[in-house]
């Protein structure tokens, strides 16, 4: 994998944005499209390896905080539970293949209305999930060659941005789609406030994101794939105000620790909160 060649155009010209231990590399951005994304260099990995490499990466910079994340499965749900309600806007039912299932929140949520089945690099993930109860592959949608289709939906939450080649993921889901089928994804956009203002702090920076899309750069993409773009927003999520506090620990780590203290004093760690920092959006796309 070239990972100086822009995956939207193909140009080789970048320009330099930044550099911070949270990205596997430099983050630059090209000069033809302003795709930004981080520039890697080293030898093809399968997607479960690199998933565990990057893990533990993030571990290290004390970016995300194990204890945290094993406690928020209820708020996960909720997040699950409402992305379906909001997917049923769309399309009412059918064949649903998530790619980037993790533990397998959604598609518990959504299997009530749709056949299920999630693909997941991730292999502890992975794991999870089947032990739950969903049909789950791991691996990457390149390298499983999927032939259960055609789907009704593909959905990509927070998974276009881990993956070497976005177009590659995007034009396999185009062949798996049926004709007309729904696809939404849910990603970071770079175009916002807080990447200006933060820079190399802003919460999106972790290891395993390698792409970071605009408004532009989606449309572009999700277009020279095969897709109508019919919804796009910025979306937000409910969260417990113990994994807002840990978050905070990416803007400013004694800060983080201080709201976390502060929260179990006052006993306010269990409290839902709902943030819309206008740093992530939802699109749907038809094919």
């Amino acid at each position: 994998m070239d990972f100086d060649r822009c995956d939207l155009c193909g140009a080789h010209a970048t320009d330099f944005i930044l550099s911070t231990p949270r990205l596997e590399g430099p983050l630059v951005r090209c000069r033809e499209c302003s795709l930004y994304f981080v520039s890697v260099n080293g030898a093809k990995t399968e997607a479960s390896d690199l998933m565990d490499r990057l893990s533990e990466r993030a571990l290290e910079l004390d970016l995300v905080d194990p204890n945290v994340e094993q406690r928020e499965r209820p708020w996960r749900e909720l997040a699950a539970r409402e992305r379906v309600e909001d997917l049923l806007r769309f399309v009412k039912g059918g064949k649903l293949l998530e790619v980037g299932s993790s533990t397998g929140e959604l598609l518990l949520a959504a299997q009530g209305y749709f056949d299920i089945l999630g693909i997941e690099a991730d292999r502890a993930s992975s794991d999870v999930a089947r032990n739950r109860g969903v049909d789950c592959l791991t691996g990457s949608i390149p390298e499983l060659q999927i032939d259960r289709g055609p789907f009704d939906v593909i959905a990509l939450y927070h998974t276009i941005e881990h993956v070497p080649s976005p177009r590659k993921v995007l034009t396999e889901a185009h062949r798996l789609l049926k004709h007309d089928g729904c696809l939404v994804l849910e990603t970071p956009k770079i175009d916002n406030v807080w990447f200006r203002v933060l820079g190399p702090r802003w919460r999106q920076f972790i290891p395993d994101h390698r792409y970071f899309f605009s408004k532009e750069t989606i449309l572009r993409l999700l277009r020279e794939s095969g897709f109508e773009v019919k919804d796009m927003r910025s979306v937000g999520k409910a969260m417990s105000a113990r994994l807002f506090a840990s978050r905070l620990g990416r803007y400013h780590r004694g800060l983080g620790h201080v709201v976390t203290r502060a929260s179990y004093r006052l006993g306010i760690e269990d409290r839902t909160l709902r943030l819309n920092l206008g740093d992530v959006m939802r699109v749907y796309a038809r094919k």
